[in-house]
């Protein structure tokens, strides 16, 4: 095999198995909120630690790109798992008696083990498993798995009996892409006709930036509760009145994205009523959202050119109102006049309020409205100040 793709390979691999941990952590957290309020926790006592009023779950997580992985009695897969769970029992830190012990793996389990017999389908009873366990923790080739043979050697014979009594392997799991369908198919009720993926998306993104919270320690959990909190919010998103927003955040504009607008019409429309660089990286942030999220819904097949057209036409009988009603004003005024009143106009009816609006009744983000009509001014259909026609005409 090429080296090179060798490195590659082994950078993916684990990267992968960061994301399938999370990815699966959604579907656990999915199958289990049917029960009284379901936590979730992140590299806790585990990779995924699901709890609830009467039970702690530990889940460990092994995903192989390598479809050809086998689990066997000496591996290290195993006994890695076996010595975070017989350390976490010995350092007093969970109720062996109230816990499930689970190894969530893509490799397949050889039929001749005794890991076997540990398998969530496998009928075969779990009498030898100890003493077959204990066997193989006498032997020192393994250098990679002596800890772990250690730690479990370290447990009382109770200890022992009560942690594979209550172990359960779940062999030739889900990939990661099968977790997803798996995902699909938890949610597949609750999300709207015709937009599952989409739907999804929205649920599995939020879920993501939630994850990086608990593993920064942000958040101690995310419970059942929120999960359908958001589910629920999600799915109102798609109402016929209302649509996702996709762009929350303003975003942080520095003094050279500003230097690269410069060119832009809406750029030129706000320095003709002399706005300086605070006021213009929040119209350069909302141009930027309302652009990418009506160009995403278009894309998502959420809204279409009418929707928008409509939208653009409302807001433009908007301005011209308004604007007229201003420039009736502006009779034998002097340019310094001129630029004093497009700014008290755009500030008036367009910072301190916005226009009115919407494109959907139900959707309030008001970057969407702000930013659009800077989409207008960036094509010379509405402008600030009074004779902006004729001054961005002559530059």
């Amino acid at each position: 095999m090429d080296p090179i793709c060798q490195t590659d390979f082994s950078a993916k691999e684990p990267s992968l198995g960061y994301n399938y941990q999370i990815r699966y952590s959604l579907y656990l957290l999915l199958r289990e909120r049917a029960k009284a309020n379901p936590s979730m926790r992140l590299e806790d006592l585990d990779d995924i630690v699901i709890e609830d009023a009467d039970c702690k779950n530990l889940y460990q997580t092994k995903l192989h790109i390598n479809s050809v992985a086998n689990l066997s009695d000496r591996s290290t897969d195993f006994w890695k798992t076996i010595r975070i769970w017989s350390e976490a029992i010995l350092a007093t830190l969970l109720d062996v008696d109230s816990t499930v012990f689970t190894l969530i793996t893509t490799a397949t389990t050889s039929p001749d083990s005794f890991i076997y017999k540990l398998t969530i389908n496998s009928s075969q009873n779990r009498i030898g498993v100890i003493e077959d366990m204990l066997q193989i923790c006498t032997e020192r080739s393994n250098q990679t798995n002596i800890k772990g043979y250690e730690a479990f050697c370290r447990l009382s014979t109770e200890q022992q009996t009560k942690l594979v009594n209550s172990i359960y392997i779940i062999d030739a799991s889900l990939s990661i892409d099968g977790t997803l369908s798996a995902i699909k198919n938890e949610l597949i009720y609750s999300a709207p006709i015709g937009k599952l993926d989409l739907f999804v998306e929205k649920i599995e993104g939020w879920w993501f930036q939630q994850c990086i919270l608990v593993l920064s320690q942000k958040k101690d959990c995310i419970s059942g509760k929120e999960l359908q909190m958001k589910i629920s919010d999600t799915r109102e998103m798609f109402f016929a009145d209302n649509l996702p927003d996709d762009f929350p955040d303003p975003l942080t504009i520095d003094e050279n994205e500003i230097a690269n607008y410069e060119e832009r019409i809406f750029i030129k429309q706000l320095r003709l009523i002399s706005l300086r660089n605070n006021s213009l990286r929040n119209a350069i942030s909302d141009f930027r959202r309302a652009f990418e999220q009506r160009s995403k819904w278009l894309r998502d097949n959420l809204t279409g050119i009418d929707e928008y057209n409509r939208f653009d036409k409302l807001l433009y009988d908007y301005w011209n109102q308004i604007f007229a009603l201003m420039k009736d004003d502006c009779q034998e005024m002097t340019e310094d006049e001129l630029r004093k009143a497009g700014k008290s106009f755009y500030e008036e009816y367009y910072i301190k309020r916005t226009p009115a609006c919407k494109i959907r009744n139900n959707f309030q983000p008001q970057y969407l409205t702000t930013g659009s009509c800077h989409m207008l001014a960036d094509d010379k259909k509405i402008g600030w100040h009074p004779n902006f026609h004729e001054l961005l005409n002559d530059r």
